[in-house]
């Protein structure tokens, strides 16, 4: 009886997969056009190649494989990261698989109990593939299967991982097939994979629609440019692609790099680097004018596993950890030192949520337990609690050493779930808390200028749960600190957290017109605080390059076609009314005439301190911040010439403060 109806089920599972419509006779044929099962090194029509952190071995043994007796067993290298790109395999095709197509791809894991039986180890995540090396989505969709995230791999058994692509709207020419997973507590360790198989579905259709982009779009740089930079991301691939190169620079004057220049990226082992990607990225980017924001220094995620942790999986000791991170800082930084605009120096250090606001903000640092960082753990293992050390030392080290490593790049805070009210005050009490630090640090030789210049609120939101008032209330308290505020990975998924992923069809008219009002929304709080605001980034250059593609989060579709959402934004932009201009002639007219003697006093520098801070008001210093004492010597019988003289002096220094103030906002602002 069970064995029937587990046939009932498959069948109407089977059925389900259908067009409405279409009977299982109509269905299309599957022609298949590799085949790689492993019986020996061999992988006709296509290359075979392995990950850094990869060890590779043919098997041959009674039952290795799935339903035969071979497969290729793979393990992990130790003391190497296991981010997920390192631990892949990848088939390459020698001819690529045409636009046009719907392919059928088929694989199967098995992660033996032998091996990962680790009591580190917790539930390993889920098997499937990544197409053209696209870990960052930035051709189409590209990882598969969509809810990769949400599932597991079982120990002892072998998993299918069975998908019909979307019709590719680019040519395919390899296959990554990886487990979602970039640390030690959620990758196997030893695994094997066999029977890979790709068919054709149907037949090629030759007339597909190729998306192509409207370089005759109004500018969002142009339409922001009084108020601050609009950016985007990129990785090197795209960069010798002419209509995409050609779009991004109408469209954006800052660039961040999407993945090219986080740690797993650059490092693999000690002492051991490639800048070939990252140098290709910041060379494209300098030749066309464009300003660099690097993404990112240190970071819980995507960290190089040597920085942190010994090949034992321990963390390493607290002065082991600190020398790593200075030795690579002043590497990565210093490589590039004079040709970033800013970095991000620290990228989410708080917990994923914080339910409400703390009385200490190291409180809610992730740490060893729950939400972790490596960073943390490493610092921790050696810290002196009577010495009022602890694993969030890391934090305040990181950006001391990256001011050292570049002093004239902008040092920014990075992280997500923002506009959450605890989150939002924890974030704000430790910037200014190391900004306070960082003022009797015998290393700093700019008094007046911040350690922490930056906070950058991600902004990855969801259309039934993102309101503009939090969004209002949270730029208004990072403005308290004294930091720059930028919106560095803005995008605005249809949904929430839970159902964006899950959508099954396009967004409707009505669901794309409350998008596009959402975005307006989000626009009309930034302008309100643009002279706090240095950067809106939006995180991927259209709906199919989104690590979110799955809700339609952004400007473009997949065809690269405007949505109403760019739309808003143009017209918030239009709308917006433009920064008052200062009458030069009258500056020259009130500064010829000069006061005995005028001091302007200000707590946090003199105009030459804001101007060596990357030439920025990074302190949040105007004329509100300062105090202006003016004195002036009185005719015997004059007080009425001296109440004059002193309307006069007072007028000029306002005027003139304002000036300079006016000048160096908008010089950073278009840097």
């Amino acid at each position: 009886m069970l064995k029937k109806l587990s046939c009932f089920i498959l069948i109407a599972f089977v059925l389900s997969l259908l067009p409405i419509g279409v009977s299982a006779e109509e269905a299309p044929s599957m022609k298949e056009l590799y085949s790689f099962k492993f019986d020996d090194e061999n992988t006709p029509g296509a290359t075979l190649s392995f990950g850094v952190s990869v060890e590779a071995q043919w098997a041959s043994a009674s039952g290795v494989g799935h339903e035969d007796d071979a497969a290729l067993k793979l393990s992990h290298i130790d003391g190497m990261a296991y981010t997920s790109s390192d631990n892949a395999i990848r088939i390459t095709f020698d001819e690529p698989l045409p636009v046009g197509g719907v392919y059928n791809v088929s694989v199967w894991f098995f992660v033996p109990v032998e091996g990962n039986d680790s009591q580190d180890k917790g539930k390993l995540k889920g098997p499937g593939f990544v197409i053209n090396g696209e870990y960052g989505g930035n051709l189409g969709e590209t990882k598969f299967p969509k809810n990769i995230d949400k599932t597991s791999m079982p120990l002892g058994e072998w998993k299918e991982v069975n998908i019909t692509l979307p019709i590719a709207v680019t040519e395919i020419t390899s296959f990554d097939f990886r487990f979602y997973a970039n640390e030690f507590k959620d990758h196997p360790d030893v695994w094997y994979i066999d029977n890979i198989t790709i068919s054709l579905v149907g037949e090629v259709d030759e007339g597909i629609r190729i998306p192509k982009w409207d370089l005759g779009l109004t500018s969002l740089k142009d339409t922001f440019s009084d108020y601050f930079m609009f950016g985007n991301v990129m990785n090197p691939k795209q960069t010798t692609d002419t209509e995409t190169t050609a779009m991004f620079l109408n469209q954006y004057n800052v660039v961040t790099p999407e993945n090219c220049m986080k740690p797993d990226t650059l490092t693999k082992a000690k002492d051991v680097y490639n800048f070939d990607d990252a140098d290709t990225f910041v060379d494209w980017a300098q030749a066309n004018g464009l300003a660099i924001h690097g993404h990112t220094l240190v970071w819980h995620s995507q960290s190089a596993t040597w920085l942190t942790t010994g090949k034992d999986n321990k963390p390493l000791t607290r002065a082991e950890a600190r020398t790593n991170m200075e030795n690579y800082i002043n590497k990565v930084a210093g490589r590039y030192a004079g040709r970033i605009h800013s970095w991000d120096v620290v990228n989410e250090a708080v917990n994923n949520s914080v339910h409400s606001i703390p009385t200490d903000w190291r409180s809610e640092l992730r740490a060893a337990t729950g939400d972790t960082s490596p960073w943390y753990k490493a610092y921790a293992n050696g810290a002196d609690a009577d010495k009022g050390e602890s694993g969030g030392d890391y934090i305040y080290d990181a950006f001391v050493f990256a001011r050292i490593a570049d002093p004239n790049a902008i040092l920014y805070y990075n992280d997500y779930n923002e506009t959450e009210p605890g989150k939002c005050a924890t974030i704000a009490m430790m910037v200014e808390a190391l900004n306070e630090q960082w003022k009797s640090d015998e290393r700093n030789t700019q008094p007046g200028r911040l350690l922490i210049e930056g906070i950058g609120m991600q902004a990855h939101y969801w259309t039934d749960t993102i309101k503009a008032e939090e969004v209002d209330a949270t730029i208004k308290r990072y403005a308290e600190t004294g930091a720059l505020v930028s919106v560095s990975e803005l995008d605005i998924p249809f949904g929430t957290y839970s159902t964006y992923r899950i959508r099954k069809e396009e967004p409707n008219e009505e669901e794309l017109k409350v998008q596009a009002d959402l975005y307006r929304q989000m626009f009309e709080v930034y302008l309100k605080y643009a002279e706090n605001i240095e950067r809106v980034t939006i995180w991927g250059k259209s709906d199919s390059q989104s690590w979110r593609g799955e809700g339609y989060p952004l400007l473009f579709n997949g065809y690269f076609e405007a949505k109403p959402a760019f739309y808003s934004v143009i017209e918030a932009g239009a709308a917006a009314e433009k920064p008052a201009q200062i009458d030069q002639s009258s500056v020259d007219e009130l500064t010829a005439q000069e006061p005995d003697e005028v001091t302007v006093s200000d707590e946090n520098g003199s105009a030459d301190d804001i101007a060596g801070a990357a030439g920025k008001e990074n302190s949040g210093a105007n004329e509100e911040s300062g105090e202006a004492s003016v004195s002036a010597s009185a005719d015997e019988d004059g007080g009425t010439n001296v109440a004059l003289i002193v309307v006069i002096v007072v007028v000029a220094v306002l005027v003139v403060g304002g000036a300079a103030a006016f000048v160096l906002k908008r010089k950073s602002k278009k840097a």
